[in-house]
């Protein structure tokens, strides 16, 4: 019914113009359904795709290559011009030919055969004049819009189009207009018979198309802009210079009011970044003002202008980027290519992309990813790294070059390099789509970058002062001090500065061993550094360094006196005494508070950059310790102290061993039979290990050893004598099966803590640290794959399956930032077997691979399993287990250890490390390494 109110409306509008009505059809016609099938269209451009002039057979082949060439893009429509300023392409009574056959009908048969839908624009500003005369024409007239309307039925009901979009249907005011008004619409007035006439046409031109072909599209073909909102409120939001209403006098409200209009398609010249006719914003505004109304809308892509210099249209990826908002806009049902031979031509590979992408072969959010180079953060700066490494992302659809060379990217479009930097300034440029990053880098040659120890102080005599300094990997460096050199060994970056460090600045270590100590103070000088890197040699100075006084001796007879203190921290880290550095050493176990030793040292003072100022005693029981883990008690004579009891009991979780101290809590020191150590702290194995051995300083041993609660970890406890010393030696009941340790004092009572073995995962308790969390991302590739999540991600996997598995498992919560010190508390609260860190590295673009890192001794079996097995899962390369002191791992409760599965900085690790199933067999080694070594242990 709508439709035959509109015809009667189209009727009664004629009949104003005309002074007669104009012949529709009369029957009611039914609305065609919509399609739910995008258009794929590409619009055939008379002289560009077919030259009519050409003769008959040459121009049907032309046009026959064009239609295969359409098909073969996988497009499912063409749209072709019915007529130019020359003539019609179709045959006819009243208008001219441009050619003297058929085109029009041979087209619409090809096409068909092609598998395509045909579609006709139909250019309405040209045809016959108030002579007679065909071509262009400037104004409309009452005969103008009848014969037009007369014609377009004609070539409906002649070729049968699948449907027909209306062009140059505008108006002017001109002299010829206003006289064509005095002759038939002076009673309207000027302004609105200017825009009846284009309305006139429009409901006529539509009735033509459904009275010859009730199923036809009829749709108008609209420059981007109706009109700006500065100029009708109802406008949108463009400042374009044509605008249809006030430049084209189209009534937009009388035509979807009148006219059958089921489609508007929109020619879209504007770019997605166009100020002034923004292709979103153009389309939006159509699309929901054709809803408004019933109709649909499309975009006539501008292809042609890809390429070009106008805003946006310079980068291959703007028809891409077009298309996907077509799809994102309700109501749009899809688009025409404007240029068929601008898809042939490719422009960037951009043709090649879309027909991937209407293939569903790439993801719409690569081609919304533009250029981005995160690393480094800034632009312009100074250096004095001898390389850059440079992490970003891109879409990988489309070329990423390096000062114009190609750069290989993963799949994703994720690029990792490293570039040399020359001495001076050098210039980076990334240029990738219409979008370019330049780094402007001074590079500064800087060899020696910091020494360690730095400032003052004074050690013992005969101690080995561990130098550290930070170079270019690859330089030779030495270090002399008071007449001694040594070569620096180049090390490996580890402990928590490490994490996510892509410097090129490595540590080189080496000792060097002052003179023995003298009546008085020597002034040994300053540790001096030289390095060579590339046929440059540098300098640096350290510390300087005093050797102090002959000192006294730990008292060890009845009358002798010393300087005794206590410790007061929950458990006191010590360290080797012949060794003056802030390194944690692995070999080395804690005191526990309670502990007395005399010192034999005077306050020792040790600053580097990575721990800062250290300050340490050296005791009697021959370990270092820091100075704010203990107090003073004052001058003490010395005294025996021995043990009075021992006891032995179990639980759940733990075997305990007790021993009554009468006197003093003198200090201990304790070590593994069967262990080889590295002067770091490492161990060549844990295997091998029987026993552990504790020998207290100036105790007897006047009680039996206790017997032993029944437990899976000890097979024996005995006590012996060395001296003013007792010897406490725990046998392991299986060789290398130890899960760590705690000594503390409960009144008077020394108790050592053992872990016991469970069952394998039935009734292990597992705590898993995924690294970083809150604010603190870690590494972080563009944006887009932050560290944080990735661990967090695993980890939660990991927990999944050791639970599924019988296990008990706790996972440090990062949803805000956990400090170091708070995942140690957290951990040791939970009091696991095992504690395993999970984190990702970060390094230059070819570095690769899986490495654990482990501190205490028994730990190191953990590391070895869990980097196999994990460097298997991602297909990488094994970089084995490492000693390292990270804040999470360096003490000695339950073995801890610290996992890199893989390095985000690379670009294959990182593709995987962003699959699901990865991520899935990641984790699911990490619970069979776990499980395995549990089970090893039995």
């Amino acid at each position: 019914m709508q439709r035959t109110l509109r015809r009667i409306a189209a009727g009664l509008i004629c009949t104003m113009l005309l002074g007669s009505g104009a012949v529709f059809a009369e029957e009611e016609t039914t609305t065609q359904a919509a399609s739910t099938t995008e258009m794929k269209a590409v619009v055939l451009q008379a002289g560009q795709d077919f030259d009519p002039a050409a003769g008959e057979s040459e121009c049907k082949a032309q046009l026959d290559a064009a239609l295969a060439k359409v098909a073969e893009y996988g497009m499912n429509a063409v749209l072709m011009p019915a007529n130019t300023a020359d003539g019609a392409f179709f045959a006819g009574e009243s208008w001219p030919m441009a050619c003297d056959y058929d085109l029009l009908g041979y087209a619409a048969e090809a096409a068909r055969g092609q598998g395509l839908a045909f579609y006709v624009i139909f250019d309405a500003s040209c045809g016959l004049d108030e002579q007679g005369q065909y071509g262009a024409r400037a104004n409309l007239s009452a005969s103008a819009i009848q014969t037009t309307a007369a014609v377009l039925g004609e070539m409906v009901g002649s070729c049968q189009p699948d449907g027909v979009y209306l062009t140059g249907y505008y108006n002017q005011k001109t002299a010829e207009s206003m006289s064509l008004y005095r002759s038939e619409g002076a009673s309207m007035g000027y302004d609105n018979w200017v825009r009846e006439c284009v309305s006139s046409l429009v409901v006529n031109a539509s009735a033509a198309v459904k009275g010859a072909k009730p199923d036809a599209v009829f749709g108008l073909v609209t420059d981007p802009v109706w009109a700006n909102q500065s100029t009708d409120p109802a406008g949108s939001a463009t400042s374009a210079e044509f605008e249809m209403s006030a430049d084209g006098y189209v009534d937009l409200n009388a035509i979807f009011a009148w006219a059958d209009v089921d489609q508007v398609m929109v020619r879209c010249t504007g770019s997605l970044t166009d100020e002034a006719q923004n292709f979103k914003t153009v389309l939006t505004w159509w699309a929901q003002t054709a809803l408004q109304h019933g109709a649909g809308v499309s975009a006539w892509i501008c292809n042609d202008r890809l390429g070009g210099d106008e805003p946006g249209w310079k980068a291959p990826d703007q028809v891409m980027r077009q298309i996907i908002e077509t799809r994102a806009v309700d109501g749009c049902v899809g688009a025409a290519y404007g240029s068929l031979g601008a898809l042939e031509q490719n422009v960037g590979g951009s043709t090649d992309v879309l027909l991937r992408y209407y293939a569903d072969q790439i993801e719409e959010q690569d081609i919304l990813t533009d250029l981005t180079v995160s690393t480094p953060e800034k632009r312009t700066y100074t250096t004095q790294e001898p390389q850059v490494n440079f992490y970003g992302a891109s879409d990988p659809n489309f070329p990423l070059t390096l000062n114009g060379k190609e750069l290989q990217r993963n799949s994703e479009g994720v690029f990792s390099v490293e570039m040399d930097l020359e001495p001076g300034l050098n210039t980076f440029t990334f240029e990738h789509k219409e979008k370019s990053v330049v780094y402007k880098i001074t590079r500064e040659v800087v060899i020696i970058q910091e020494v360690s120890p730095s400032g003052s102080m004074t050690v013992e005599g005969s101690t080995q002062v561990g130098i550290t300094v930070m170079a270019y990997s690859g330089s030779t460096i030495t270090a002399s001090l008071g007449g001694s050199s040594v070569t620096l060994t180049e090390q490996e970056l580890t402990g928590d500065s490490a994490d996510g460090n892509t410097s090129s600045y490595v540590p080189y270590k080496g000792t060097i061993t002052v003179p023995a100590a003298t009546e008085s103070q020597q002034d040994v000088g300053n540790i001096t550094v030289s390095g060579t890197w590339s046929g440059v040699t540098q300098s640096a100075s350290g510390a300087r360094v005093y050797v102090a006084a002959l000192p006294q001796q730990a008292p060890n007879v009845e009358g002798q006196k010393g300087h005794l203190v206590e410790v007061t921290a929950s458990q006191a880290r010590t360290y080797p005494a012949g060794v003056l550095n802030n390194d944690p050493n692995g070999s080395c176990f804690p005191l526990p508070k309670g502990t007395v030793d005399y010192i034999v040292s005077d306050k020792l003072t040790y600053y580097d950059d990575t721990y800062g100022s250290g300050e340490y005693y050296i005791l009697g029981s021959g370990v270092r310790v820091s100075a704010s883990s203990v107090s003073s008690l004052g001058e003490a004579e010395w005294q025996m102290s021995s043990l009075s009891g021992a006891s032995s009991w179990a639980d759940g979780q733990y075997v305990y061993v007790s021993f009554a101290r009468s006197g003093r809590k003198t200090a201990y020191t304790a070590a593994f039979d069967g262990v080889g150590y590295s002067s770091s702290g490492g161990v060549n194995s844990f295997s091998g290990a029987t026993s552990m051995v504790v020998t207290l300083k100036d105790t007897s041993a006047d009680t039996a050893a206790p017997s032993l609660a029944s437990n899976n970890l000890l097979s024996g406890v005995s006590l012996s004598q060395q001296g003013n010393d007792t010897v406490i030696r725990f046998d392991l009941r299986k060789a290398g099966s130890f899960l760590g340790y705690r000594a503390y004092y409960d009144g008077d009572n020394l108790v050592f803590r053992f872990n016991q073995i469970p069952n394998g995962l039935s009734g292990a308790k597992i705590y898993l640290d995924p690294g970083h969390g809150g604010y603190d991302g870690g590494t972080s590739i563009s944006g887009m794959y932050t560290e944080k999540t990735l661990n967090a991600d695993i980890a939660n996997r990991v927990a999944d399956i050791l639970r599924s598995r019988g296990a008990t498992v706790q996972v440090t919560d990062t949803s805000s930032y956990v400090s170091l010190d708070s995942r140690v508390s957290q951990s040791q609260s939970f009091s696991p077997h095992l504690f395993v860190s999970i984190h990702h590295n970060a390094g230059v673009s070819s570095a690769k691979g899986t490495e654990v890192y482990y501190f205490n001794p028994y730990s190191r079996q953990l590391a070895a399993n869990l980097s196999g097995a994990v460097a298997g899962a991602l297909g990488t390369t094994n970089r084995g287990d490492k000693y390292g002191a990270y804040r999470v791992t360096t003490h000695m409760d339950f073995p801890a250890v610290l996992v890199e599965c893989g390095f985000l900085t690379n670009p294959d690790e990182l593709s995987k490390l962003q699959s699901d199933s990865y991520k899935n067999a990641i984790a699911t080694s990490i619970a069979d390494a776990i499980q395995s070594t549990l089970n090893s242990m039995l």
